[in-house]
C-alpha cells in the first residue's frame, strides 16, 4: 500500500496529543491563587471597605451632641467713646447648650451603623462576583488552552501527512489531488488556531484585570493627556510621543496599565468536583447566605433605624442658656427712685457707683409636633415604611430568580457529569477503537485513506467536546456558588 508508511508516525502523534491534552503545567496558577490575588488587588473591593470604615466614623459624629454656643457683647457703647470695656451700659457673656431628648443621637448613630452593616454586605456580594468572574475566565481559559493543544496537533497531523504525500507525488506514488486537499486543510487549521490564540489573549486580558492592581496614572502623564498637542506652520496637529508609540506598538498598552507581563497558566486538569449537597441544602442555603439577599435584610434594617428616628424628631430639643452681665457704671436703667437718683447724680458730674454684676438664665424647647411643623418627620417615616415594602417585593422577586437559575444550574451539572462520565468510558474508548479498525482496515486494503484520516478526526473532535463537557460542568458549579454565595469546595 502507498500510505501504509504515512500511518504509524500519525497515529503517534494523535496518543501523543492525547497525553498532553491532560498533562499537568508545571507552571500552572491555581485558581485559588488567582482568587486571593483578586480579592487583594480589586479597587470596588477597596473602596467598599473604606466605604465601611467611614461609615464608623459618620455614626461616631451622628451620636455626638450639638456644639455649644459662646457669646460676648458689648451693650449700649457711646458712639463718642473707644473704651468699649467701661463706657458701655453692660457687658454679657452667655452659654447656651442644646440638648436633643427622646433617644434620638442614638437613632442618628444606629442609621448610620445600618448603612455601615449594608456597605459589608454589599461587599460580600462583590466578592462573590469576583470569586465567580476568575473561576468563569480561568475555566475558558483552560479550555482554550486544551483547544489549542488539540489543534497543534491536528496540524502536526496533517503537515507530517502532507509531507510524505509530496515525496510520494513527486515519484508518482500519490495523487497530487491528495496532496493538495490535505495542504489546503492544514492551512485552514492554521487559520483557526490564530482565531484559538487571538482568543486566548482577550481572555487572558480580562482575567488579568481581575486580579493585577492596576497602575495609577501619573498627575505629569495626567496633564500630558489634556494638553492639546502643538500645532506647527502647516496647521497639522503633529503627533504626541505618546500617539507615536501607541502606533508602533499597541502591545503594551493594557501591560503598562495593569502591570502584567507574565502569562497565566490554568492547570491543565481541572480537579473533579462532585456535589456532595441536595437541592434542598442547597435552597437553604440560598436563603440563609446570599449576600444578595442578606443586603435586603439589611436595607430594611437600615430603613427601620431612620423610621425610628424620624419618630423621635416629634420629641422637642431643649436649649439653655446662661448669661452674666456686668455692668461698669451700675445698674443705671433700674426702675425706681433708686434709678432716679443715680441718674441726676451722673448729671450733677459727681461719681457713679462701682460696677455691679447680674446673671439670667433661659430655657427654651422645639414644638416639631406643631400642625404646620409635624409632617417633616410624619412624612419621612411613611416614606421609609413605603421603602420597605418596595424592598419585601424585590427580595421576593429576587429569590424566586435565584431558585429558578438554582435549579436550573444543578441540573445543567449533573448533565454535565453524567456526559463526562460517558465520554470518559464509553465514547472517548469507541472513537479510539474506531480509528484503530479504520487503520487495520486501511491495511488490508478495505478502507481508503480519507476514512482512516475521518477517523482520526473524530476522536479529536470528541475529545475536543470532552473538554466543552467539562468546562460545562465546571460553569455550572461556578453558577451553583454564585446563587449560594458561599464555595462549595
Amino acid at each position: 500500500m502507498m500510505y501504509q508508511s504515512i500511518l504509524p508516525p500519525v497515529r503517534t502523534m494523535l496518543l501523543a496529543a492525547g497525553i498532553l491534552i491532560f498533562s499537568t503545567s508545571i507552571r500552572a496558577q491555581s485558581v485559588d491563587s488567582l482568587i486571593r490575588e483578586a480579592y487583594k488587588n480589586n479597587p470596588q473591593l477597596e473602596s467598599l471597605a473604606r466605604q465601611a470604615d467611614a461609615a464608623v466614623f459618620r455614626a461616631a459624629a451622628a451620636g455626638a451632641m450639638p456644639a455649644p454656643s459662646l457669646a460676648i457683647e458689648f451693650s449700649q457703647v457711646p458712639t463718642n467713646s473707644t473704651n468699649f470695656l467701661n463706657d458701655g451700659i453692660s457687658d454679657n457673656i452667655s452659654f447656651s447648650q442644646m440638648f436633643m431628648l427622646g433617644g434620638k443621637l442614638s437613632a442618628m448613630s444606629a442609621v448610620e451603623k445600618k448603612k455601615g452593616a449594608l456597605l459589608e454586605h454589599t461587599r460580600a456580594s462583590l466578592l462573590v462576583k469576583v470569586r465567580a468572574a476568575v473561576k468563569l475566565n480561568y475555566v475558558q481559559l483552560w479550555r482554550l488552552d486544551r483547544q489549542i493543544e488539540i489543534q497543534q496537533k491536528t496540524i502536526g497531523i496533517l503537515e507530517s501527512l502532507a509531507s510524505s504525500l509530496q515525496s510520494r507525488v513527486q515519484t508518482n506514488r500519490a495523487r497530487s489531488a491528495d496532496l493538495l486537499t490535505e495542504q489546503a486543510e492544514a492551512a485552514s487549521e492554521r487559520a483557526r488556531l490564530s482565531d484559538l490564540r487571538a482568543k486566548r489573549s482577550a481572555l487572558e486580558n480580562i482575567l488579568l484585570s481581575l486580579t493585577t492592581p492596576a497602575k495609577p496614572i501619573r498627575d505629569r502623564e495626567m496633564r500630558m493627556n489634556m494638553t492639546d498637542p502643538p500645532v506647527p506652520q502647516d496647521g497639522r496637529p503633529s503627533p504626541s510621543p505618546q500617539g507615536v508609540r501607541a502606533a508602533a506598538d499597541p502591545r503594551p498598552a493594557f501591560q503598562e496599565r495593569t502591570g502584567a507581563g507574565a502569562r497565566i497558566t490554568p492547570d491543565s486538569i481541572l480537579p473533579a468536583l462532585p456535589l456532595f449537597v441536595s437541592t434542598e441544602e442547597l435552597t437553604e442555603e440560598l436563603l440563609s447566605s446570599n449576600p444578595s439577599l442578606l443586603s435586603m435584610d439589611h436595607m430594611k434594617g437600615m430603613n427601620d433605624a431612620m423610621i425610628d428616628a424620624a419618630q423621635k424628631e416629634l420629641i422637642p430639643d431643649l436649649m439653655l442658656q446662661v448669661m452674666v452681665m456686668r455692668m461698669p457704671n451700675g445698674m443705671v436703667l433700674t426702675g425706681g427712685p433708686r434709678s432716679t437718683e443715680m441718674i441726676r447724680q451722673a448729671v450733677d458730674g459727681m461719681a457713679m457707683k462701682t460696677t455691679e454684676w447680674m446673671y439670667s438664665l433661659m430655657a427654651s424647647v422645639t414644638l416639631p409636633f406643631a400642625p404646620w411643623s409635624s409632617e417633616r418627620s410624619t412624612a419621612k417615616a411613611d416614606e421609609m415604611r413605603s421603602m420597605n415594602q418596595s424592598v419585601n417585593a424585590e427580595k421576593m422577586a429576587m429569590q424566586r430568580e435565584m431558585l429558578s437559575s438554582l435549579n436550573s444550574a444543578v441540573n445543567t451539572y449533573y448533565t454535565q457529569e453524567s456526559l463526562v462520565i460517558q465520554y470518559r468510558d464509553s465514547i472517548l474508548p469507541l472513537t479510539h477503537d474506531a480509528a484503530a479498525a479504520q487503520t487495520a482496515a486501511y491495511q488490508t486494503g478495505q478502507a481508503t485513506l480519507s476514512a482512516v484520516l475521518d477517523a482520526y478526526r473524530m476522536e479529536l473532535m470528541k475529545t475536543d467536546e470532552y473538554v466543552m463537557t467539562i468546562m460545562n460542568q465546571h460553569m455550572a458549579l461556578i453558577d451553583i456558588e454564585m446563587m449560594v454565595g458561599v464555595p462549595l469546595q
